[in-house]
């Protein structure tokens, strides 16, 4: 048997389950692979050529997958982001997780809806950016929280 000094702690907190995290995963990296399909597809070819067929495929994918990132993150509000900012860890992180996701929301919104030239290449433009960056963005933050837990995890311990 382990003395207590040598136990392991568990912090709890907002943790997702490894399912959800996996879900997550996925859906991240399937729209991010489809939204770059797209972009090479749709730019990489010369202007005589005619439209690659994997052009409307990718589209159809990367808005089903949209639609089902939308659902999930809905989901996790209630499990994981309000308990996260109540015990106010992770906070810095998990904001520009929901910057980067509102901003996905909104321009892919946008690329349906919004009219006019001008307003549309804006729309296009940041949902790219922000398309690239959600990975590095996610990754930021599931690295703080584990970087977090682990200290909340030696603190409970030196108590």
């Amino acid at each position: 048997m382990k003395s207590s000094s040598q136990q392991y702690v568990r912090v709890s907190g907002p943790m997702l389950t490894k399912s959800w995290r996996w879900a997550l995963y996925a859906l991240v990296t399937l729209l991010v692979a489809t939204g770059f399909a797209w972009l090479i597809v749709h730019y990489g070819r010369s202007d005589d050529a005619l439209p690659s067929p994997m052009e409307p495929w990718s589209m159809k994918i990367h808005g089903a997958t949209a639609m089902g990132a939308i659902f999930a993150v809905g989901a996790m509000l209630q499990r994981h982001l309000l308990p996260g900012w109540r015990i106010a860890r992770n906070r810095a992180a998990g904001v520009g997780m929901c910057i980067t996701l509102g901003l996905l929301t909104v321009t892919g919104y946008g690329l349906y809806y919004f009219d006019g030239d001008a307003l549309r290449r804006a729309a296009e433009w940041l949902h790219w950016c922000a398309g690239c960056a959600l990975p590095v963005v996610l990754a930021i933050h599931v690295a703080a929280a584990r970087l977090s837990r682990r200290r909340a995890s030696s603190r409970c311990r030196a108590s």
